[in-house]
């Protein structure tokens, strides 16, 4: 199709420029606000296309320099080319889009926490061995190829300089034609390495994996066939150990971490000031203890968690630190917590996955709970649990958003909700 001249009018939930011409929509990425542009119509989305920009005629005061050189290469980033405050800003009123959408029209949203550049400490990079060797990096944007990546202001500085001895390691450890996944995580004592791939680990590959670990001075390489796999421990040097809450804790491999330090710092603090007056806390899809940990300073916390593993080790994080903390090991999507359960506490937390925690947030609504403090990855998923909690009879008070994904549509969210 040839180009036409379209004028931005807003960035939408994914991050690319949205305009309307002659009531059709077009989705326009790397564009800013107010920005006229020549664009080519490519792929259907929905009622509308995706374009490719073909000239900037006039450009958005919002526009910067991206920090990147594989921007707009990488799928990983779709906001470089945006200011620092403009993005703020756009997370901040994401949050209140969902919100009035889901009906809450009066919620106090402070301004965005942004995380600094370079310090992300989980990646996952995905390998593939070809003929002519292996690429390591991640997908190109819109796409299921790979690109090799040489540079990444996103991520912190151990896991860059883990690219390049991968590329050295993965050709004698691959079949030919077969991609992995790498997790990487930085811990207190090195680099924790989940390998997902297909492949017969045999006592070459394991002495090879070993000697890799000793070389890179990793913490542990784990590996697993497919995702859904247990992992095993190839190579265990030192413990993948972190800290929450200034008590030391040993992450189970491919188990969830928040996205930087200084992020779960940030909404750690939130939750600290809204329940510092709880005298029992319990907190719903727990993890590693990101928040239990920390809460057990104020109180005793019962930390509720659908994975074993993960209850096991926050369990031991807090018996080694004697801190007064019971665990239980439960899926909150089938078996949520019911009123007269959580009535025993007069504090709560929940922070679940992308998804939600419908079915939780029906039961906290029925509670007597005092103070409740929701955190989510997700505006929209987080803007309809809010809203079962204020049918319920809860008052919504202030939001703190937290953005530990730098250059991407994504944010994070706390908000407190108090009884009257």
């Amino acid at each position: 199709m040839s180009a036409i001249e379209l004028t931005i009018s807003h960035i939408g939930s994914g991050g690319d420029g949205i305009a309307t011409h002659r009531g059709k929509t077009y989705y326009i990425p790397f564009t800013a606000p107010g920005e006229r542009v020549s664009a080519r119509p490519e792929d259907v989305k929905g009622d509308g296309n995706v374009c490719t920009i073909v000239e900037i005629l006039e450009e958005s005061t919002e526009r910067v320099k991206p920090s990147c050189r594989h921007f707009s290469q990488c799928g990983g980033c779709a906001m470089q080319h945006l200011s620092p405050d403009f993005t703020a800003e756009w997370k901040r009123q994401r949050i209140l889009d969902c919100l009035e959408r889901a009906g809450i029209t009066d919620a106090h949203v402070r301004p965005t926490i942004t995380s600094p550049s370079g310090s992300r400490r989980r990646v996952e990079f995905i390998a593939s061995k070809r003929k002519k060797g292996v690429m390591v990096g991640f997908h190109l944007r819109r796409s299921h190829q790979i690109f090799d990546i040489g540079d990444c202001p996103v991520i912190v500085p151990a896991l860059l300089a883990l690219v390049k001895p991968l590329r050295s390691l993965l050709p004698e450890l691959l079949p030919r034609n077969s991609e992995a996944r790498l997790l990487a995580t930085e811990t207190e004592n090195g680099v924790d390495l989940l390998i997902t791939a297909d492949l017969t680990m045999d006592l070459d590959k394991r002495e090879m994996l070993s000697a890799f670990a000793a070389e890179q001075s990793l913490a542990r390489i784990a590996w697993r066939a497919r995702p859904q796999d247990t992992p095993e421990a190839i190579a265990a040097r030192l413990p993948a150990e972190v800290r929450l809450g200034g008590i030391p804790a040993i992450l189970p491999p491919g188990s969830f971490l928040q996205a930087t330090k200084a992020g779960e710092e940030a909404l750690g603090a939130f939750a600290l000031d809204a329940l510092r007056e709880a005298k029992r806390i319990v907190d719903l899809f727990a993890g590693v203890g990101s928040f239990t940990l920390p809460l057990s300073a104020l109180a005793p916390v019962h930390g509720v968690e659908g994975d074993a593993e993960l209850v096991k080790g926050l369990q031991m994080a807090a018996n080694r630190a004697i801190r007064p903390v019971t665990t239980e090991c439960r899926d909150l999507f089938q078996r949520p917590l019911l009123k007269d359960e959580l009535n025993a506490f007069d504090g709560l937390l929940f922070d679940p996955p992308r998804a939600g925690a419908k079915a939780q947030a029906l039961e906290i609504a029925k509670s007597d709970i005092p103070v409740v403090v929701a955190i989510s990855c997700n505006p929209v998923t987080f803007a309809r649990d809010i809203a079962l909690l204020l049918d319920g009879g809860y008052q919504l008070g202030p939001i703190q958003p937290v953005d530990q994904f730098l250059f991407s549509p994504h944010v994070e969210m706390a908000a407190v909700l108090t009884r009257a």
